[in-house]
């Protein structure tokens, strides 16, 4: 045989290998999705509504530098207008009894002091999320390791 026969039969050889090990493997483990027992074919049920929750004490965060979640509905967010600024700015955070927007959001990248909200902490939803009442998808035992 030629050298490049070898090749191509131990190639074509190698191929079939894999692939029947990897149905063995497969057959060994049973895949499940987020869909529960439904087959692709099958519809889902449609979810509950979610509701947020309002007016709650703030939750403790999990890890070090965790951004605080939203304990109200997500207000519109976009180029023009960031409604969150109508309670948390520096003008207006004592009258409403809300959190401050924070200081670092005051910087830009290099660490200068702006006199408002650096364009990279415009979009607060980058980073911070409302709080929806939900049954879990999967069980989650997380514990946070600064929790002791």
């Amino acid at each position: 045989m030629k050298k490049s026969n070898k090749m191509m039969f131990l190639l074509g050889v190698s191929m079939v290998a894999m692939a029947g090990s990897s149905s063995i493997a497969t057959a060994f483990y049973e895949v499940t999705s987020l869909r529960g027992d439904l087959s692709i074919n099958s519809d889902a049920q449609i979810p509950a509504k979610k509701r947020i929750y309002k007016n709650v004490d703030l939750f403790a965060r999990d890890f070090k530098e965790q951004p605080p979640f939203m304990t109200h509905k997500e207000y519109a967010i976009n180029i023009r207008d960031n409604r969150c600024f109508e309670c948390h700015s520096e003008d207006n955070y004592q009258e409403e009894e809300t959190t401050r927007i924070p200081d670092t959001h005051y910087m830009d990248r290099n660490d200068n002091k702006l006199d408002h909200v650096a364009g990279s902490r415009y979009f607060c939803n980058q980073c911070h999320m409302p709080l929806f009442k939900v049954e879990p998808l999967v069980d989650n035992d997380f514990r946070s390791s600064s929790r002791r």
